[in-house]
């Protein structure tokens, strides 16, 4: 599986990469020479807009990929594209947070106080982030983004996924 970090330029990718179940550090520091330690020592690959980076002498098993856009659908769109994502992702299964895999929480009443009375009362399933301890819970909100994703993605790619995002 590619995983990835991305830099400061490009935040807001790393989330929605997240969403879609893909390992995404983001490095928020901009420091470049820590971001290509980073993408050595943990096997990422680079996602940036940093022109810089094309001046920088990388070694040999650190990859980078310059986004051509600025638009952070677009960007998602050319990352899932170039490195052939479609059939690997696995959406709400991170937290878009931290990046932490989720766990399924098996005991609802463990999360009774951690989540609004309405959403305990209508919802069995949540997922719990083992790092940073965020719940979560198919709503509303993760249908309007599973509709926001099948539309980035277009029609050609979209059918592929509908499944997943159900």
């Amino acid at each position: 599986m590619v995983r990835f970090v991305v830099d400061s330029m490009a935040g807001k990718l790393a989330r929605w990469l997240r969403m879609l179940g893909f390992d995404a550090v983001y490095e928020r520091t901009g420091e470049i020479e820590r971001i290509i330690q980073m993408a050595h020592d943990e096997k990422r690959v680079i996602l940036t807009r940093n022109s810089h980076f094309k001046k920088v002498k990388l070694p040999k098993d650190v990859r980078l990929f310059f986004l051509s856009s600025e638009k952070t659908h677009l960007q998602l769109r050319e990352v899932i594209l170039e490195f052939d994502l479609i059939d690997k992702i696995a959406p709400f299964t991170r937290c878009i947070e931290c990046n932490t895999p989720l766990e399924k929480v098996t005991d609802k009443e463990e999360i009774r106080l951690k989540v609004p009375y309405f959403v305990f009362r209508t919802h069995d399933e949540f997922s719990r982030c083992p790092s940073c301890g965020r719940i979560y819970w198919k709503g509303t909100h993760t249908e309007a983004m599973s509709k926001r994703i099948l539309r980035i993605l277009g029609p050609e790619l979209s059918e592929k996924l509908k499944s997943s995002l159900s």
